[in-house]
């Protein structure tokens, strides 16, 4: 589109002008163009470029044609170079059409009016997420996919929230009870005597938690022949934007297994520190037994939950997953899976290839002469 902004700027408005473009991203902007200006260019991607071309388009007298053609070499370029988008202000229609304006709409547009209040904190964490994926999978995802990767459906309603709170920084952890009066002492882990921040949560501290369920991730991911990424709090919460390749393509599925193992593990510590902390005043952590246990539960859960997710007639399309996406997600890592029916989606109970850990009975007294 710059190219074609560029193009009817430099041209007289009286001169016929065919615009040739290698893809039809242009036309079709364009015949959505009056249906987003009507609605105030809400959640209009490259809207200041569009509103400008629209705006150079409307004070032109000649005809602008616009044709799709063979792909140029400048569509290949990485770096674009800086063009002024400022529109023609005589030609630019402010604002939205109140018969097309909806509530939703219309606090959309009142929320885009605002300034975006940067937050250091929060620019940190997007800007960990962004070097830790560029680092483990070549490519360095935008802002906007990073927030967006967090809000996925793979990722339950629970754990996306954490996530939202955890980019935001705006848990109650570490540093946030330094200047507390009275509370000073909460800044520190109760076990290590180290701040206690995220990263020191989910990857490093020696209370018994994240260390055991990190192995028990490690050892189902191994099943599907994948190296396992070592988890960071980047690693973590970019998780939705991990790639995985089979057979030189990507895979959906390793991928979706990749953010279910990533999200419930990292969820289920920070459970852990919590009930630790909180229910248990920093007294008698929770046994290997009992993690390992919890941690089989809530995989297993996510298992029984997309089994139910592919009846499309009780979940519609929308909320419903494709049989075949669980089958492949899960496909690897089902215990005794050679003997399970074809259909194992619609059969009795299936469970992931780790199994729970069974307490042991405790031998019977030895026997008392005189006595029984």
């Amino acid at each position: 589109m710059l190219a074609a902004l560029i193009a009817v700027r430099l041209l007289p408005r009286n001169t016929p002008v065919l615009v040739v473009s290698g893809r039809d991203l242009i036309i079709k902007n364009l015949k959505s163009a009056p249906t987003w200006e009507d609605r105030g260019w809400v959640e209009t991607r490259n809207k200041d470029v569009l509103i400008a071309l629209m705006s150079e388009l409307r004070a032109r007298t000649a005809k602008t044609s616009f044709s799709q053609a063979l792909a140029s070499e400048a569509a290949q370029r990485n770096n674009a170079d800086a063009i002024n988008v400022t529109a023609r202000p005589e030609t630019v229609l402010r604002g939205a059409k109140l018969s097309q304006l909806t509530q939703s709409t219309a606090y959309k547009l009142i929320k885009s009016f605002r300034e975006k209040v940067s937050r250091k904190a929060t620019d940190e964490v997007v800007k960990l997420v962004q070097s830790t994926v560029k680092q483990l999978y070549l490519y360095m995802p935008t802002t906007t996919m990073v927030w967006k990767s967090t809000r996925h459906k793979d990722i339950t309603r629970q754990i996306r929230s954490f996530h939202w709170r955890c980019l935001h920084s705006s848990l109650r952890i570490g540093k946030y009870w330094k200047h507390i009066p009275e509370c000073e002492d909460r800044e520190l882990c109760p076990t290590c005597g180290v701040t206690e921040d995220l990263d020191h949560i989910m990857v490093q501290c020696n209370r018994p938690g994240q260390a055991e369920v990190w192995k028990l991730a490690e050892k189902l991911w191994l099943k599907k022949g994948h190296t396992w990424p070592a988890p960071t709090v980047g690693a973590i919460l970019g998780c939705r934007l991990a790639t995985f390749k089979v057979d030189g393509r990507k895979s959906q599925a390793d991928a979706r297994l990749y953010t279910i193992l990533m999200t419930e593990s990292s969820h289920l510590i920070w459970k852990l520190r919590c009930e630790f902390v909180v229910g248990r005043e920093g007294k008698d952590p929770a046994s290997e037994r009992e993690i390992h246990n919890r941690w089989v539960h809530v995989i297993n859960e996510r298992l029984e939950i997309d089994r139910s997710l592919t009846d499309q007639l009780r979940y519609g399309k929308q909320y419903s997953i494709a049989p075949s996406l669980v089958r492949d997600t899960w496909k690897g890592i089902l215990e005794d899976e050679a003997n399970l029916p074809e259909n194992w989606l619609r059969g009795p109970e299936v469970l992931v290839g780790i199994a729970p850990v069974r307490s042991q009975r405790s031998p019977p007294p030895p026997a008392v002469d005189g006595v029984g």
